[in-house]
């Protein structure tokens, strides 16, 4: 028992969830679920002391706290149709995460560690890439079953633009965000070997996100390359970036001469365009139903600030106000309030939501203190390229919490268990130093 309980096999677990993530996630699952048993029976002393833990545990509290009470008859929230049931099976969206965030810590201390699980995450989203482009070119649906059903792969027909494996274009768009600093990693390595194959990865995913059509997808391929990119490359990366944003707001807007204005809409497809017509007038922007969205889940959260409202309560409460509910076109989308600060404040409450967001805000700048003030001086060619990594890994976690901000894909069980793997990884760049780091046993 104790040969098959150690580090080597939970690492090779671990990994293993890490590349059938995207494919397979269920699969995937289970080896992360054994892979954190090992690390909790090997590390279970540390748990307690572990500072970064406690913002976790008061926000369980609060989480809890809000469930429990929200229970009792007297502080229900007394709406029709909606089942207290939702809010205690959603309690599995937080609390196991949190414990992932202390438990998978160990397989990713060494900065060789988080490349290695960055590469793995690259390689993995191969069937990705394939299923999208099947899906738009091929106009192949599946789905495609194996395993007597446990892994099936299938690319919607009911939605326009890439999803891939997914259910929903953004979350796509998201996932291949999320892999572009790490393409970026490894094409700006010094001295490295033919980057041919890189190359044309990083063409593959650059064109899957345009294909989404996702406005959000175009805005953090924009972001993490701003982010992520210094020198030359970066300059013309930039550049066409710019380029890019030109000449959309020169086809949706009239603030350019109509010659030129013609010619960005003769560059891009219709179904972008329309993705980004709300930016033609400031009224029209304003009258966009995310704006609506927003400002009713703020009123919503004043009526019931510190225990929340419930789990999946919002599309009910905004039928109720505005006797509109749910998916209605593909910019109308009213089952969540499409920002994921106001989703945890109506749903359990301002403390909760409070705790989280200044946490990750918090482990975010002290990770970047440490990756991005970076001495070259002195430093070998190895930490260098390494660093690069450090940089990818940060700036992906970043994108994932800022497009949150305009929408939520936290809820499809691949996108948030890898979010809380990166928060993982940069709390344990914050906790290790560069010498300790530097001396671990690759496991």
């Amino acid at each position: 028992m104790k040969t098959i309980l150690n580090f080597k096999t939970g690492n090779f677990l671990f990994r293993s969830g890490i590349f059938l993530l995207v494919s397979a996630p269920i699969l995937s699952s289970f080896f992360f679920l054994f892979s954190l048993l090992i690390s909790s029976y090997k590390n279970y002393k540390n748990f307690l002391s572990d500072k970064f833990n406690y913002p976790f545990f008061l926000a369980s509290f609060f989480l809890i706290f809000s469930v429990s009470i929200s229970s009792l008859e007297t502080f229900s929230n007394k709406i029709s149709g909606w089942s207290n049931y939702l809010n205690w099976l959603s309690l599995f969206n937080w609390l196991p995460l949190f414990f992932c965030i202390w438990a998978f810590k160990p397989y990713l201390y060494s900065s060789k560690s988080r490349k290695i699980i960055l590469l793995l995450l690259l390689s993995g989203s191969v069937p990705l890439i394939i299923s999208g482009y099947l899906q738009v070119f091929f106009d192949i649906h599946g789905p495609f079953k194996i395993f007597n059903g446990l892994i099936i792969w299938f690319q919607r027909e009911d939605q326009p633009g890439l999803t891939g494996l997914f259910n929903n274009r953004n979350y796509a768009s998201l996932w291949f965000t999320i892999l572009w600093p790490i393409c970026l990693a490894i094409l700006s390595q010094r001295k490295n070997g033919s980057k041919f194959f890189i190359s044309i990865f990083s063409i593959a995913i650059i064109s899957s996100i345009y294909l989404t059509f996702s406005r959000n997808g175009l805005l953090n391929l924009f972001l993490s390359s701003l982010i992520f990119l210094k020198g030359s490359l970066s300059i013309w990366l930039f550049i066409f970036l710019i380029l890019l944003i030109t000449l959309l707001l020169a086809a949706v807007t009239n603030i350019f001469p109509i010659s030129f204005k013609e010619f960005a809409i003769n560059i891009f497809p219709p179904e972008v365009l329309a993705r980004f017509s709300i930016l033609e007038n400031l009224n029209v922007l304003t009258s966009n139903a995310r704006f609506s969205i927003w400002l009713n889940a703020l009123q919503f959260i004043k009526e019931r600030p510190f225990l929340g409202w419930g789990a999946a309560t919002f599309p009910i409460l905004y039928k109720t106000e505005n006797d509109v509910c749910c998916y209605k076109s593909y910019l109308q989308w009213y089952a969540h309030t499409h920002n994921i600060q106001l989703e945890m404040a109506l749903n359990y409450g301002l403390p909760f939501s409070f705790i989280i967001n200044t946490t990750l805000i918090f482990i975010l700048y002290k990770s970047f203190k440490k990756i991005f003030i970076f001495k070259i001086k002195d430093k070998s060619l190895e930490e260098i390229n390494l660093n690069k990594f450090e940089k990818a890994w940060w700036t992906a976690s970043f994108t994932y919490f800022f497009s949150q901000l305009l929408d939520i894909h936290y809820f499809d069980l691949r996108l948030n268990l890898i979010f809380w793997i990166f928060i993982s990884g940069l709390i344990a760049k914050i906790q290790s130093p560069d010498k300790k780091i530097a001396n671990l046993t690759e496991i």
